[in-house]
């Protein structure tokens, strides 16, 4: 990690240092609208094994998400509520790609703010380090749990449960980041939740590029901003993203002739999603460049009966030359 010099932060004019000693004596607090209180629950997290981190939440407060979530690839993920001063998420991540602890961010991030009182900030770096706060004035209930590669945090919320139950949650979660902050978001709702209710929320991962092709850095980033069932509507957007990324990885792995693997990883896509016709279609194609054709016809048939447009566009699609000549696929198709 790159070691941040005095110069460097006097080259940030924008993010000012703590305020000498004894200058916040007499600072006046401000004066923050009710409407800009974002009461919340939400967890900051990072994945060792994939190198992914994540922002989840949920308030009732409209437009949460995009209040609340920050994150860049190989960096961090910040989250920052209550009465949210959204300068805390691109500062703390330019202060974190500069080289400085999570630590070291909120306490410069909070020590030269007059409202800090009344924030709450979360902060996880490329490492996995975590730093937490929650002001003196913020609502209760208001506190945080730092764990190990995530923390969780909330303000307004039905009791100190909500915040146990999430970190209990995202421990024992297993799969996609994407699907443990959301499994750690249900479980906060379960144990109480918001004190005030529930509007929306959101879910944004971040990963490195690398060589997928990819031109950006979030692999799920979706919101609900204002629904009367924002965890529901959640989790079925979290589970077509989730379920996109292993439907794009198996096609990948059959361009490199890994046929068996992106068989596996189609089959987990529509595992998270069933159903999805389209996602059904793509696992016939598997089959079929694979040269499976009992599985490509029983599958194809599946995704027609579900979608009649499959038929003609399995008739004509190159994915499936290799089994044309067999009687079953062109009874179904028609040829």
């Amino acid at each position: 990690m790159r070691k941040t010099t005095v110069a460097a932060l006097l080259l940030l004019p924008q993010f000012p240092g703590p305020p000498a000693l004894g200058a916040q004596e007499g600072a006046a607090t401000p004066t923050i609208p009710d409407d800009d209180i974002v009461a919340t629950f939400s967890i900051v997290a990072r994945d060792p094994a994939t190198g992914e981190l994540g922002v989840a939440v949920q308030s009732r407060a409209f437009r949460a998400g995009a209040i609340v979530s920050y994150a860049k690839a190989g960096v961090g993920a910040i989250a920052t509520q209550a009465a949210a001063n959204q300068t805390y998420g691109p500062r703390g991540l330019e202060l974190l790609e500069l080289g400085l602890s999570p630590d070291e961010v909120v306490t410069h991030l909070t020590g030269s703010d007059p409202g800090r009182d009344r924030r709450q900030l979360a902060v996880i770096d490329a490492q996995g380090r975590v730093r937490a706060y929650t002001g003196s004035g913020t609502s209760a209930w208001a506190g945080h749990i730092e764990g190990d590669n995530y923390s969780v945090q909330g303000n307004i919320l039905a009791g100190e449960a909500v915040v146990k139950a999430m970190a209990a949650a995202f421990e024992s979660a297993r799969g996609a980041l994407a699907l443990r902050l959301m499994d750690a978001l249900d479980a906060g709702e379960a144990a109480g939740g918001d004190a005030r209710g529930k509007q929306a929320g959101g879910v944004l991962v971040v990963k490195p590029i690398g060589d997928s092709g990819r031109t950006t850095d979030r692999w799920v980033d979706v919101r609900v901003d204002d629904h009367a069932e924002p965890f529901k509507e959640l989790r079925r957007l979290v589970n077509m993203s989730v379920s996109r990324i292993h439907s794009r990885e198996a096609r990948e792995l059959a361009a490199d002739g890994r046929f068996d693997e992106a068989i596996e990883k189609q089959q987990a896509a529509i595992a998270i999603v069933p159903g999805e016709d389209q996602l059904i279609y793509g696992l016939a194609r598997l089959h079929a460049r694979a040269g499976d054709a009992a599985n490509a016809v029983e599958t194809l048939r599946d995704a027609i009966e579900r979608n009649a447009r499959w038929r003609e566009l399995a008739g004509t699609q190159a994915d499936f030359d290799g089994i044309r000549d067999d009687p079953e696929f062109q009874r179904l198709v028609g040829s």
